[in-house]
C-alpha cells in the first residue's frame, strides 16, 4: 500500500469516528466498562488469594490434653510429630503458658482475674504446624487413633477447617463469577460495536457504493473502519486502565484494615509490576475486539 493511501485511509478513519461522536462515545463507554470488569476480576482475584493464603499461613492443629495425661506422654506425642517430614514445628503450651495467653486476649481484667493460677482449668496443649496447609487434614487424623484417646481431650482442627473450606469456596465462586462477567461485558461490546460500525457504514451506504464505483479497492474501503475499531480500543484502553489506577489508590486505605500494611502493599506492588502486561492484554482485548466487530460489518457491503 502506498504511503498516500495509507494517510488518505487514516484520516478517513479519524473523520469517521469524529463524524458519529455520539454513536463513537457509546461503543467506547461500552468497551472501557468491559476492560474494566477484566481489570477488576484480575485485582479482585489476587487480594482474595491473599486473604486465603494468609489464613491459611496461620492455619494449625491445637491438641489439647486431659488433666490426666502424664507429663511423658505428652514428650512422647511432641516427638512423634516433630519427626514427621510435613510438619514444620510443634509447640508445647503449659498450663501457665496457657493461662497468659489468655489474660492478653482478653480486655476485660474482671473476666481475665476469674481464673485462680493455682486452680487453673486451662488444658496443656501442642501447638502443630504443618510445612503445607494441606497437610493438616493428614496430621489431624493421625491424631485420632485409639491409643491416644485416653489422653486427647479435644482437637481444634475442625473450626479451622470450616472456615478454610469457606474461603477457598468463595474464591472459587469470585473466580467462575468473574470470568461469567468477564463473557457477558465482552459479549455485550461485540453487539454494541457490531451495531454502532453496522449504523456508520448505513449512513455511508451511498458513498460506500460511489466508491466502489470509480474502482475503489475493497481495502480502501474497509480499513477506514477497522482504523476506527482500533480507536474504540485504544481509547477504551486509556480510559479503563486510568480509572483502575486511581481506584487503587483511592481503596488502598481500606484494604489495609482487612488485608494489613505488608498485603496491601504487596497488591500495590502486583499492579505496578504488572502496569504494562495488564495494559498490552486490555490493549489486545479491546482492539481485538474493534477490530473484529469492524470486519463483520463491512463484510455485507463489500458484496454487492
Amino acid at each position: 500500500m502506498r504511503i498516500e493511501s495509507a494517510k488518505r485511509i487514516f484520516k478517513l478513519g479519524l473523520t469517521n469516528f469524529w463524524r458519529n461522536s455520539w454513536l463513537s462515545f457509546a461503543a467506547t463507554l461500552i468497551m472501557t466498562l468491559t476492560l474494566l470488569v477484566v481489570g477488576f476480576f484480575v485485582i479482585s482475584s489476587v487480594a482474595i488469594n491473599k486473604i486465603t493464603d494468609k489464613v491459611r499461613a496461620k492455619m494449625d492443629v491445637s491438641v489439647y490434653f486431659n488433666d490426666s495425661a502424664s507429663t511423658s506422654q505428652i514428650t512422647d506425642l511432641q516427638k512423634q510429630l516433630a519427626a514427621r517430614t510435613d510438619v514444620k514445628t510443634v509447640t508445647y503450651i503449659s498450663k501457665e503458658d496457657a493461662l497468659m495467653a489468655f489474660e492478653k486476649q482478653t480486655q476485660n481484667k474482671q473476666i481475665a482475674s476469674v481464673i485462680d493460677p493455682n486452680d487453673n482449668p486451662l488444658p496443656r496443649s501442642l501447638e502443630i504446624k504443618a510445612i503445607q496447609a494441606e497437610s493438616i487434614p493428614v496430621i489431624a487424623e493421625s491424631l485420632k487413633q485409639e491409643s491416644l484417646k485416653p489422653i486427647i481431650h479435644n482437637i481444634s482442627y475442625q473450626d479451622n477447617k470450616d472456615l478454610i473450606d469457606r474461603l477457598v469456596a468463595i474464591t472459587a465462586f469470585t473466580r467462575e463469577f468473574g470470568w461469567m462477567l468477564c463473557g457477558i461485558f465482552i459479549l455485550i461490546s461485540i453487539l454494541v460495536v457490531i451495531n454502532t460500525t453496522r449504523l456508520a457504514m448505513f449512513t455511508r451506504k451511498d458513498e460506500i457504493e460511489i466508491m466502489r464505483l470509480v474502482g475503489a479497492s475493497d481495502a480502501f474501503i474497509k480499513y477506514p473502519f477497522v482504523l476506527e475499531g482500533l480507536i474504540y480500543g485504544l481509547l477504551a484502553t486509556i480510559m479503563s486502565m486510568s480509572i483502575v489506577w486511581i481506584g487503587l489508590f483511592m481503596i488502598l486505605p481500606r484494604t489495609t484494615h482487612y488485608l494489613g500494611q505488608a498485603n496491601s502493599q504487596l497488591l500495590l506492588v502486583f499492579f505496578s509490576g504488572n502496569f504494562w502486561a495488564m495494559l498490552g492484554l486490555d490493549l489486545l482485548v479491546g482492539m481485538a475486539i474493534g477490530v473484529f466487530c469492524s470486519l463483520i460489518s463491512i463484510k455485507k457491503y463489500l458484496k454487492f
